[in-house]
This record gives structure tokens, sequence and C-alpha cells, in this order.
């Protein structure tokens, strides 16, 4: 793979996607463990969603005054449930935040020496040109329902908002077609634990 001109790094950089409740988060952290340095694009994009975010002007202009709780500050549920019935909405909300978030993680991933192992976890990473800054990709391959139930849980939404949202993305069967590893997160912890193990080894391997 080309490594994109945008990079001004030596590292060796991994994205690492997946189903939404899939379980992302947990291989990106338990590759940390093992020695990666961990970065999440979606605790990238809470900055710009957060009731202080830098960009709150911004946001209302393009998606309007809902998006506000009664003190006036963002909320991000109600971001959430507005976009993701509004594909003109998620544009502009992209549109403001994409950016934003690209310039956070490359500023991230500049300062990272050569030898370094990056585990970057990025739920659209298929859907947008981010597998083009990758050296190597990775499709976390997880149960459907089980995975949109633990999303649900996890965000306090129904299922059927968690579906809506699974809708913006690539499906799990064309994400891991893309991906050069899948890993399977089909078992308890420690079944996941071993897989991550194997993965991280055979990344090393591949640094060399």
């Amino acid at each position: 793979m080309t490594r994109s001109s945008m990079r001004a790094d030596e590292s060796f950089l991994v994205g690492i996607t997946g189903m939404i409740g899939g379980g992302k988060s947990t291989v990106a952290r338990l590759l940390e463990e093992l020695g990666a340095f961990r970065i999440s694009a979606d605790e990238l994009a809470r900055k710009f969603t957060e009731p202080d975010s830098p960009i709150t002007e911004e946001l209302v202009q393009a998606l309007g005054k809902d998006i506000l709780d009664e003190s006036g500050k963002l909320d991000r549920k109600r971001i959430a449930k507005l976009v993701f019935g509004n594909p003109e909405k998620l544009k502009a909300l992209n549109g403001l935040t994409h950016p934003r978030i690209r310039n956070e993680f490359l500023d991230i991933l500049n300062r990272q020496g050569k030898g370094t192992l990056v585990a970057w976890e990025v739920p659209l990473l298929f859907e947008t040109d981010s597998f083009t800054l990758c050296d190597a990709t990775v499709c976390v391959i997880s149960d459907i329902s089980s995975s949109l139930e633990r999303a649900a849980k996890r965000d306090g939404i129904s299922k059927e908002e968690v579906e809506a949202r699974a809708k913006n993305q690539l499906s799990l069967q064309g994400k891991a077609e893309k991906a050069d590893y899948s890993l399977k997160n089909t078992g308890d912890l420690e079944d996941l634990r071993k897989e991550c193990e194997l993965l991280y080894s055979k990344l090393r391997e591949r640094m060399k």
C-alpha cells in the first residue's frame, strides 16, 4: 500500500473497523495492552459534539437549534437522532467534523516514532478515504444481532435507532472483504485476547 502524502510519521498504522457494537474499541485496547499506541476516532470526534464544542455555532447553523438542550448546550443524543434519519443533515455534520477530526488525528500520528505500531479505531474506515492512510487494515467480525443489542444498551437508545446508524455504514461483509485481516469477536474476552495476540504478532512481523 502506498503511503499517503498526508503522513509525516514513520510509524506503522493499522486501521481497525467493524460494525457498530462489534468490539472495535475492545480490540484496540487489547492491542494497546500488547504494546500498540491507540487512537480512537470516536474519542476525537466527541470534542466537536460535546456541550462545549468549539464549533457549536457552525453546528447550530447547519443542523438547527433542535440539537441544543434546555440550557443551550449541544446534546449528542439529539444530534444523533436528527442526523441518522436524515442523509442531508448527516452529510452536513460530517462536513463540519471530519476534516477537524482528521487534523487532530494526523497531529497525534505524526508525533509517533519509527517502530511504533498504531492501532487506529475508526468506524468509517472504508466509507471514507481513511483506509488510504493505513499500512494495514483489520475488520472485527462479530454476531450482527448481538452487536446491535450491545450498542443499544451502551448508548441508551433503541435497537431501531442503532439499526438506522448501521445503515449509514458499509455492511460487515463489505468491510471484511476490503480489510487485510479479519479478527473474530464471537467468543468471550479471553478468546478475543488470543485473537489479538495472534494479530499483533502478524503485524509486528510485517513491520520488519
